[in-house]
């Protein structure tokens, strides 16, 4: 029966949802007027411990994250001796619904790799914390209209460092179709268990059926043991060679052959809208840096490194920058980029960097912006830096035969004017030619309203410290949702960075990329 009041505080409007342990009502918090959704046990668990430990364990693991990608919990409470959890409301379908609802009974590749992506983020965030979901499954994710997924449903989470045992004899905990094989022979689950359930999972938005389906549950968590799966692209020839690649990857039997990390298999999902038809993913070398013996000896050499080093580096640093701003011949320190787009429709002209200083506050009303046009970046930057700009962004040109190659050539700020420290300058450096190290960078997201300016950036300092972040794409789009935006790009050195996506001048994903020849 649909109770009216929940604890005094929450005005049920309906019930939303009944799961195996709970019942999910949308209500009105009574106070704050805020539409919550309320996950109360259901009573005839009530003297089953183990359906109380379960249920306390989803409110301590729900409580403990908070991620645009997993649904939020608010509070606990307890009515009338029933235990229950204020969590957000999320209006929207559960993803097995909307695979189920797709045309052809799957989703499209670009829908699956976005949808994929966010569910790995959830779980990247929720990894890091020290809690493993154990129990991904698209009906535990919810996606809005927009295309924004939330991991929902962490009852038989724990904590990275629990002993658990899932699977003996004739009983499954958690979703048969989609246990890691490590579950279903009952031993302690990890990381690569939810990377597992995650690439079952990937498998159906893809083809529209889990890859095992026995006659009794205990004959499909046998299958995960012994089986091999279909591979997705010959259920659904749409699906690229990379993408099926990562899927066959993700549900390796062997936990040391799958991605170590959510974060790997994120990165390679958002690779293969570029390359298609890449191996990256049979690539298995990252896997050798997975035994406990090998991460201890690369932690001391790491240790032994900082230890006797770093002071060598500090000292040859500062020597460098001393160096730097006595010759005139040195090279500008900045980042060489370009932008071939391969999967939106938007486009821009040239790369753009942009700094971003923290100056001390200039109070001299004499103070007029500086002439930088002819000067090397790092010189622009601290002339700007000392009158107090704080966002400067340098697009860039390349040159191959000119003598003003390193140098700034055009200012948007008129020199000798009153400085309008806080708006942004545009400056037009010249450079000779891109750098040889490139990198391949996507990102899925909702563009929320019309004119939102999108752009890509990686952050980095000078030579004189003034931190900048460089812009590997910038431009204006109209509201859409599920857009890719993806280039590669490129630099003078063979660093691994992290990316930002920004919309409205604010972050809403982040990527790591390695730059390699």
């Amino acid at each position: 029966m649909t109770p009216d009041i929940i604890d005094g505080k929450y005005r049920v409007i309906r019930e939303v949802g009944s799961g195996g342990m709970a019942h999910v009502y949308r209500a009105i918090n009574m106070s704050s007027r805020k539409v919550v959704a309320v996950k109360m046990l259901k009573e005839e668990y009530l003297n089953d411990r183990e359906f109380l430990r379960r249920f306390e364990r989803e409110a301590k693991a729900s409580l403990a994250l908070s991620h645009e990608n997993i649904v939020r919990a608010y509070g606990v409470g307890d009515d009338n001796g029933v235990p229950y959890i204020v969590l957000e409301y999320v209006e929207g379908k559960t993803l097995k619904d909307l695979i189920q609802e797709s045309p052809g009974g799957h989703l499209s590749v670009q829908q699956a790799i976005g949808i994929c992506s966010q569910i790995l983020d959830a779980l990247s965030y929720a990894h890091a914390h020290g809690i493993i979901h154990r129990d991904v499954k698209p009906q535990n994710v919810i996606v809005t209209n927009r295309g924004k997924a939330k991991l929902a449903d962490f009852g038989i989470a724990r904590e990275v460092t629990a002993s658990t045992v899932t699977f003996s004899g004739k009983n499954v905990v958690g979703s048969v179709h989609y246990i890691s094989p490590e579950q279903a022979k009952g031993l302690p689950v990890t990381e690569e268990s939810d990377i597992y359930s995650t690439g079952i999972s990937l498998y159906e938005m893809l083809t529209g059926t889990v890859p095992f389906i026995g006659e009794t549950t205990v004959a499909t968590a046998l299958m995960h043991l012994s089986e091999t799966p279909t591979p997705p692209r010959e259920l659904n020839p749409a699906v690229p060679p990379a993408l099926n690649d990562i899927v066959l990857r993700a549900i390796e039997k062997d936990p040391k052959m799958r991605y170590s990390s959510a974060k790997l298999m994120r990165s390679d999902l958002i690779r293969s809208l570029s390359h298609p038809n890449g191996t990256f993913a049979r690539d298995r070398e990252s896997k050798e840096s997975k035994t406990p013996g090998r991460r201890m000896s690369l932690s001391v050499y790491a240790w032994i490194s900082i230890s006797v080093f770093t002071p060598i580096l500090v000292i040859f640093l500062a020597y460098l920058g001393y160096a730097n701003r006595w010759c005139a011949g040195k090279d500008a320190a900045v980042e060489d980029v370009s932008l071939p787009m391969a999967t939106t429709s938007a486009s821009a002209s040239v790369a753009s960097v942009t700094v971003t200083a923290q100056p001390e506050q200039q109070t001299n009303a004499y103070q007029t912006t500086p002439l930088v046009t002819g000067l090397r970046l790092d010189d622009a930057l601290k002339a700007l830096h000392d009158v107090g700009f704080t966002d400067i962004y340098v697009s860039i040109e390349y040159a191959a035969e000119d003598a003003r190659a390193g140098t700034v050539i055009q200012q948007s700020q008129p020199a000798n004017t009153a400085p309008k420290a806080e708006d942004p300058i545009y400056l037009t450096l010249l450079l000779e030619k891109r750098g040889k190290y490139k990198a391949d960078v996507a990102f899925m997201l909702d563009i929320p309203e019309n004119d939102s300016r999108v752009q890509i950036v990686y952050r980095t300092s000078s030579t004189d410290n003034i931190d900048y972040s460089v812009i590997l794409y910038d431009t204006v789009r109209t509201k859409e949702t599920m857009v890719s935006i993806s280039a590669t790009v490129y630099s003078n050195d063979p660093a691994t960075r992290t990316l930002y996506l920004l919309v409205n001048g604010e972050e809403v994903r982040t990527q790591d990329v390695k730059f390699s020849e």
